[in-house]
């Protein structure tokens, strides 16, 4: 992060651009820190983030970016809102896979209320409309609920356009 803290999370991205953070900050970027371009979208993904955006109204959805987060058992991340894309109309379309979290739903100001909701294996969540500037974030891990990943924790898959 640009305060040189760690993420509780490990993370990488896939598509036409992928999310990074350093000391100068988050941002989107056409290639990986290691100077390559990010890998393709796999089709499957980009098809299913298409299909999900048409049945919400926006048909034009152009998946630009998957962001890759892995949590061990203890990871987390705290409240924040989605707001580094150009665009901040498109929805952000977020598919779960592995142990359940616990994850946050606030509003679009970060003193609102928060709500949980259990997110589990197969679990999509997509902030569209209103809900798309909301404050959100991942409260805890709940380790063992999923045999899914070999070594256990959660896979989460983000996919968004930015432009």
């Amino acid at each position: 992060m640009p305060s040189g803290k760690l993420f509780n999370c490990q993370m990488t991205s896939c598509g036409e651009l992928g999310w990074i953070s350093d000391i100068k900050g988050y941002r989107y970027s056409e290639t990986h820190p290691n100077g390559k371009s990010w890998i393709p979208m796999p089709e499957m993904i980009n098809n299913l983030a298409k299909d999900l955006a048409s049945q919400i109204g926006e048909s034009a959805y152009h998946p630009q970016t998957c962001l890759i987060n892995y949590y061990q058992k203890g990871g987390k991340l705290g409240l924040h809102q989605d707001n580094s894309e150009k665009n901040l109309k498109p929805a952000i379309i977020s598919i779960s896979l592995g142990d359940d979290a616990i994850f946050l739903m606030g509003g679009n100001k970060r003193n609102f209320p928060t709500q949980e909701i259990l997110l589990k294996s197969g679990d999509i969540l997509i902030l569209h409309g209103n809900s798309r500037l909301a404050f959100h974030g991942i409260k805890k891990i709940i380790p063992g609920t999923s045999s899914l990943l070999r070594n256990g924790g959660r896979l989460n898959l983000t996919i968004r356009q930015v432009y």
